[in-house]
């Protein structure tokens, strides 16, 4: 809800004086919408698909804060028909908009990464800008990734957040392919 807040809130004070960036982001929270409410048909989708909405939402809050984000994606062509849960990325993409962007006025890089590591399917998000506090604990958005891969996956999936020496924060999650729900 916050982010369609937010978006909406942009699309309102951007409507009077650049229509067509509006237009963009109208048409992507549309994407976003329609993709969403497809994805949550199924458990899996080959994760082409769910970096699709990765990209949609990326370029949604790339309108927002326009000159302020870079975005880099590294994804193995080998690793795109494997299947992962649905809407499992959006969630740690957003938690670094949310605090490696929202709470600086710097540029904040955005590496997201993904690639196979031996039987297991690695998914990276670190983004600039942010650390991790002493003492953080888990909000609900990584509690609910936390459990929908516990639940697929058993204990053969993991997800870690660590913070790194240049200032950043990496979200990395790990399945297994070829079993449980990829």
């Amino acid at each position: 809800p916050h982010f369609l807040f937010n978006t909406l809130n942009t699309v309102s004070s951007l409507m009077q004086n650049d229509v067509q960036r509006v237009d963009r982001l109208l048409t992507r929270l549309g994407d976003l919408l329609r993709a969403s409410l497809n994805a949550a048909e199924s458990d899996t989708v080959p994760l082409r698909e769910e970096i699709r909405l990765l990209r949609i939402y990326a370029e949604i809050m790339q309108e927002r804060f326009a000159g302020r984000i870079s975005v880099d994606w590294q994804i193995a062509e080998d690793a795109f028909d494997i299947r992962v849960p649905a809407m499992l990325l959006q969630p740690l993409l957003e938690n670094a908009f949310k605090h490696g962007v929202e709470r600086t006025t710097d540029s904040v890089r955005i590496r997201i990464t993904a690639g196979r590591l031996g039987e297991r399917l690695s998914l990276n998000i670190h983004n600039t800008g942010s650390t991790l506090r002493p003492g953080w604990l888990d909000g609900v958005g990584l509690a609910n990734c936390r459990e929908r891969l516990r639940v697929l996956y058993g204990d053969a999936a993991t997800l870690s957040i660590a913070g790194d020496n240049s200032g950043g924060v990496e979200a990395a999650i790990a399945l297994p392919y070829g079993s449980g729900g990829a």
